[in-house]
């Protein structure tokens, strides 16, 4: 299955459907998985990367479309996969209630090849260019990391705030150049919707800011467990990125800022995380973050990725 290509899952309990639509699908260059019921797409999704849309009969064996929509739309790692359901019923009420629980689209059987063609890619087409989403990972961008956290913090939620950031990413751009920069940074990307979707926490978010900068909210309580598993995962990992050469010499060499040629530690990954308090303002989750930040660059170079809490209850 190539990398390059979107994937769209298929759920229909109808095996000629299923059959049908994936053949119209991989003659449109798509990778295709094709599931029959609501509890093999809910394993799928916990257990892969997202797909780039959902085709979904309504009526499954096990679990109806209308729940199937609202469980993937109250996750917050696959609540922008795009659904389009599929349909046999045609009163309006019903499209718009289907709508109105978070599906994209709908389309009606049985369907024109033409146009499940035109709905698939005008809704992927739209959610390339959707602004709101980091345009290298997909994942929400500041703006929506704010919302969110301004939206836990007046209902009066407590959780965790962990700002990620890779050390050393510029040293590697330099000598490895952005197309394998690019990579680093889409493969952490994937590293941690994988690692949270493990992880049954109630409050459950991942953004990327920009550059080499991701943040996790997530519960309290899962937070720790969290973080410890993202830097392993990633020092593990990511020797895989260097050349044979730089691996045996344990470090690279490029100029730095002064343009003197000086020698870069592998990257590795800095974590500040701040549990945030009732009523704490979102600007002063920031403060704290840098605060962790500045004093966790400060100190000498270092060959594991690290992260600081700061547990303080009091402000």
């Amino acid at each position: 299955m190539s990398e390059n290509l979107k994937t769209i899952v298929v759920v229909d309990d109808d095996p000629n459907v299923g059959l049908l639509v994936s053949v119209i699908l991989k003659n449109l260059n798509y990778n295709v998985v094709s599931l029959t019921s609501g509890g093999e797409l809910l394993d799928y999704l916990s257990k892969n990367s997202k797909p780039s849309l959902i085709l979904l009969d309504i009526k499954l064996p096990d679990i109806d479309g209308y729940e199937i929509c609202k469980k993937i739309r109250e996750n917050n790692i696959f609540s922008d996969i795009p659904i389009i359901i599929l349909t046999g019923i045609s009163e309006m009420d019903y499209k718009v209630k289907m709508i109105d629980i978070g599906a994209d689209d709908y389309i009606n059987k049985p369907f024109d090849v033409r146009e499940l063609k035109v709905r698939i890619n005008r809704i992927l087409r739209r959610k390339d260019n959707d602004s709101s989403l980091n345009p290298l990972t997909k994942l929400p961008g500041g703006p929506l990391i704010e919302e969110y956290v301004k939206k836990l913090i007046s209902e009066g939620k407590v959780f965790s705030y962990a700002y990620i950031d890779i050390d050393n990413f510029k040293a590697y751009n330099d000598v490895y150049g952005y197309l394998k920069g690019d990579g680093v940074i889409r493969y952490l990307a994937r590293m941690l919707v994988d690692t949270v979707k493990k992880y049954e926490t109630e409050i459950c978010f991942i953004g990327h800011i920009g550059g080499d900068d991701f943040v996790i909210v997530a519960s309290r309580d899962k937070i720790i467990d969290i973080v410890e598993e993202v830097i392993k995962k990633f020092d593990d990992d990511i020797l895989g990125f260097y050349s044979d050469e730089d691996k045996k010499r344990g470090y690279i060499l490029t100029t730095d800022r002064m343009n003197n040629v000086k020698k870069f530690p592998f990257m590795t990954l800095s974590v500040s995380v701040v549990n945030v308090l009732k009523s704490m303002h979102y600007a002063r989750i920031i403060e704290k973050v840098f605060e962790i930040k500045r004093f966790l660059k400060s100190r000498p170079s270092k060959d594991k990725s690290v992260y600081h809490i700061d547990r303080r209850i009091n402000e």
